[in-house]
């Protein structure tokens, strides 16, 4: 027992030794540094393994680790992303952030639902459920490079709100479904639709609530930062479970306006406490950032082991790339053309920071991972995630990068990007 702890330890140790060695020698690379640590993980549980460990290893992957992440990575990583945003940026872009983060989804997960169908020839509804299990962005690796060039302030704000409430939607649609393929339930327009609104609506008053009672008692606390930060974290982890298990809302949606008016009610955070709090959340991101992405690449590699045909390797990487970035390209052109006609105008070259910025991540393991062992396309729906998110966190970032560094956006949040 004491060796299996020691080795534990040494594991742990190694993990940390990894983070602070990518992080520090790949913080200004082109590629976020986060890729760089999925690589590492995929690399290092790539080379030989004991055999007793390489099950053990798989056994986690399978069972544990989409619990881990939609329980713990998610609703963490979303308050730290949500703490910096505004609620009245939300009100004054509700309408582009509206059709990006509900109808955006649904028009992707069907767009890429009809692409997988036709390439791979399995049922539509099957491949709609993969197409719900990729259709929702992921902000970390685009906010990484965001912070290399001046970004126009609305488009930073698009991207930001659409990332964080399109993982409620994909979620939501994911569930509906998953439904109708394992428990064959006839699909309902208005129950759906009722559902969607519950959920909405519902998680926006749980987390407002949460988060005002949360401010008020540590305004009469008069705590210090170490208990803000505690207690912060056990609200959104509380506040996560309530929503998704309980009264079966949206969890992401929670946790977003929790953030919101915690921020906004707790007067001391908005004084020299701030600094101390945001720091520690800094910290705490960057470790659940480091691991998520770790454990991302350890999962690819058990499932990139079982591929063996050159043809295969072609097809699952190329198809699953090309699909969602048409159907990303198609949203955004699209959608455009839609949003002119409430006299919403998104900038051409925004439109360009849009579809490069279409990145996949966590919550797209969590899912795919979550599906039955024994479902007939599991193991073809991993392989294609991974290969997605792979290809996906490696390309973007660079085509992003360049076009960002020579385009020389206007900071100026009331030009319209076209000069």
């Amino acid at each position: 027992m004491v060796d299996v702890f020691i080795n534990y330890l040494l594991i742990v140790s190694g993990y940390l030794l990894i983070a602070s060695v990518v992080y520090y020698y790949t913080r200004n690379f082109i590629i976020p540094w986060v890729t760089i640590m999925m690589i590492a993980g995929l690399i290092i549980i790539a080379a030989p393994q004991d055999l007793a460990e390489t099950q053990e290893i798989y056994s986690f992957v399978e069972h544990s680790l989409p619990e881990i992440i939609l329980l713990i990575f998610i609703p963490l990583l979303v308050f730290e992303s949500a703490r910096s945003l505004k609620l009245q940026d939300l009100r004054k872009e509700i309408i582009p952030i509206g059709f990006y983060a509900v109808a955006g989804v649904i028009i992707t997960l069907f767009l890429i639902g009809i692409g997988i169908s036709v390439i791979f020839g399995i049922p539509l509804i099957h491949a709609l459920l993969f197409g719900a299990i990729v259709a929702s962005t992921d902000p970390v690796a685009v906010s990484t490079i965001f912070k290399k060039f001046p970004i126009p302030y609305r488009l930073n704000v698009l991207i930001e709100w659409e990332s964080l409430l399109n993982d409620a939607t994909s979620l939501i649609s994911f569930s509906v479904i998953s439904g109708i393929v394992f428990s064959s339930l006839a699909f309902s327009f208005v129950n759906t639709s009722i559902s969607f609104v519950w959920s909405m609506v519902g998680s926006v008053i749980l987390g407002s609530a949460i988060g005002y009672a949360g401010g008020k008692v540590l305004n009469r606390w008069k705590g210090t930062e170490f208990v803000s930060f505690t207690l912060s974290i056990a609200m959104v982890i509380g506040g996560y479970v309530i929503a998704d298990h309980f009264l079966h809302v949206s969890g992401v949606v929670t946790i977003v306006f929790l953030a919101l008016v915690l921020i906004k009610t707790h007067k001391d955070l908005l004084s020299e406490m701030m600094q101390s709090f945001h720091l520690y959340w800094d910290y705490l991101a960057f470790m659940l950032n480091a691991l998520l992405f770790y454990l991302m690449g350890v999962s690819m590699a058990i499932y990139y082991l079982h591929l063996t045909d050159i043809w295969s390797w072609i097809l699952i990487t190329l198809a699953p790339i090309g699909i969602v970035i048409l159907a990303r390209v198609v949203l955004v052109l699209g959608g455009d053309a839609l949003l002119r006609i409430a006299h919403v105008r998104i900038p051409t070259k925004w439109q360009k920071v849009l579809i490069y910025g279409g990145l996949r991540g966590g919550i797209c393991v969590a899912l795919v991972l979550s599906l039955p062992t024994d479902y007939e396309y599991k193991a073809l729906f991993v392989t294609l995630v991974f290969s997605l998110i792979l290809v996906n966190l490696l390309v973007n970032p660079i085509l992003l990068s360049r076009y960002l560094r020579k385009s020389k956006l206007n900071v100026d949040a009331t030009t319209d990007g076209n000069s």
